[in-house]
């Protein structure tokens, strides 16, 4: 992975446990800095190494875009099993919550009365991810997130016309 911060202090083993905690639990860094023995820092680096590696490494093998063969099975699908013609893909998303960041905590205020960032994705006929976006700020609404669906989708509906 890109290991930026460079941890040859913390074995792998360790920092995948880090790592695994804190996304199962959610609990504060330094109560994982306590439980592991290692520094605050410490943990924020290995969480962070581990997100940039996930991104860099498997991120690409796992959700990748469909080209035109494939964009027209998934559709050929849709049809046949969901009965929705020229279909590639069922698009939703989702506010995650977070702590109001310091600069411009307004723009992550959503419509629903809290501070977020915004997941979403996209499936195909079986429900296989095959985009995925986050990180806009909570207050952008729908129509303004540029992910990759709404480009791929209008190039696949013009070539099936």
């Amino acid at each position: 992975g890109p290991n930026e911060h460079q941890l040859p202090s913390v074995p792998v083993r360790k920092r995948v446990a880090i790592f695994l905690w804190k996304l199962a639990t959610g609990i504060e860094y330094r109560t994982i800095s306590h439980i592991s023995g290692v520094g605050l820092s410490t943990v924020f680096n290995c969480v962070q190494d581990f997100c940039d590696s996930v991104i860099k490494v498997l991120l690409p093998q796992h959700i990748t875009t469909p080209d035109a063969a494939k964009l027209v099975e998934i559709a050929t699908f849709f049809h046949n099993r969901w009965r929705i013609p020229q279909c590639v893909g069922a698009i939703d998303g989702s506010h995650i919550p977070i702590i109001a960041p310091e600069e411009y905590p307004q723009d992550y205020f959503n419509r629903k009365g809290w501070h977020s960032i915004i997941l979403q994705g996209v499936v195909d006929g079986r429900g296989l991810f095959w985009d995925v976006c986050v990180g806009y700020a909570g207050s952008v609404h729908d129509a303004q997130r540029e992910c990759v669906m709404s480009a791929k989708a209008v190039t696949f509906m013009g070539a099936t016309k």
